[in-house]
């Protein structure tokens, strides 16, 4: 677009990258690596753990950090105020496909098991969807608890398998997800309303491994085309997604568009403050108010974004489809989302 209006300087974008390997205490050096540079705004880390570890250093050197996958809600319980998230906090994940169930589903099932892996992320988003679903009356069954990153989910299903329960949510990641469908599969079980997963479906390789039994599996989702809002550089979400196709030779799943949206609220913040300052960058996006591609940018004095909800998807015929909520709905559930 040419470049960034700032004190009447146009000013263009310039990002450099470094691999933390998912590592916290590499991502806390490499924020320090960073600073030592002269690099004061920064666009977070993958993963909460990760994001976690940024945050404390970012806190430490003045810096401003835009967090754009860190969504444990526990990130943000440690008074930091230099860190701003655009996605929305880890409750929502579970507890928007529990919402869309209750809303959508015919007949509406009584029951609902979660699966989880062990790290905080998945733990904060299972302990919020069995909250909700609770409230719901829906009868939640003890939860079952893996390794992050486990690829044998089998004793956690063998566990759940006698209770028969209608649904099974996994709070997950990718490797977990697929698990959860494989060895459900190989183990005979089969829940009458079949299968709920975070994170997992929206990524490609989701449905890629699964083939056929991934259809079905419904999934939350921190964006779809069918969000509203627009803004100046993106224009609207199928915009965004139109663009990011003719960039990269696919379409994007929300991992792209939450990153984008990060660097869009650090470049508002930067255009609002008139500055590059860290401190009048920060204040900035304390203030931030504005409609993107992604939904509603907006700060609570925590640092987390919201106002904006998630969206859910199935798995349906290989590909996803927005179920809920009403006014973003591209299909209709199918209901039992049996994956077979």
């Amino acid at each position: 677009k040419g470049g960034v209006p700032v004190a009447g300087r146009t000013l263009r974008l310039h990002v450099d990258y470094q691999d933390d390997l998912s590592q916290p205490d590499t991502a806390g050096q490499l924020v320090d690596q960073f600073n030592d540079k002269g690099y004061h705004l920064i666009l977070g880390p993958y993963g909460s753990a990760t994001t976690g570890a940024a945050m404390a250093v970012i806190e430490r050197n003045g810096q401003v950090m835009v967090d754009s996958s860190g969504a444990d809600d526990k990130l943000f319980d440690r008074g930091y105020r230099r860190t701003f998230a655009v996605l929305s906090p880890a409750s929502v994940y579970a507890a928007s496909i529990v919402n869309a169930i209750n809303e959508l589903a015919t007949p509406k099932p009584r029951s609902m098991v979660f699966l989880s892996a062990d790290d905080g992320f998945s733990k904060t988003v299972a302990a919020a969807g069995e909250a909700r679903a609770r409230s719901l009356g829906f009868t939640v069954l003890p939860t079952q608890q893996f390794p992050a990153g486990a690829t044998d989910v089998s004793s956690a299903l063998t566990k759940i398998k006698s209770s028969r329960p209608d649904v099974i949510v996994g709070s997950v990641h990718l490797a977990e997800g697929i698990a959860i469908i494989k060895q459900a599969t190989e183990l005979g079980v089969t829940p009458a309303g079949g299968f709920a997963e975070t994170v997992a479906p929206p990524t490609p390789d989701f449905v890629t491994t699964l083939g056929a039994k991934a259809n079905g599996v419904l999934s939350s989702s921190q964006w779809v085309p069918e969000v509203k809002g627009s803004d100046a550089f993106f224009g609207t979400a199928t915009d965004y997604r139109n663009g990011f196709r003719a960039a990269f030779g696919q379409d994007p799943e929300y991992h792209n568009a939450e990153a984008t949206a990060a660097c869009l609220a650090m470049v508002l913040a930067v255009r609002n403050a008139g500055s590059t300052d860290p401190d009048k960058v920060r204040d900035a996006l304390a203030r931030l108010e504005e409609q993107s591609f992604f939904g509603p940018l907006k700060f609570n004095d925590r640092g987390e974004n919201v106002t904006k909800p998630m969206s859910v998807v199935q798995v349906q015929n290989g590909k996803l489809v927005t179920v809920w909520p009403a006014d973003q709905a591209a299909g209709r559930l199918v209901w039992p989302g049996t994956s077979g």
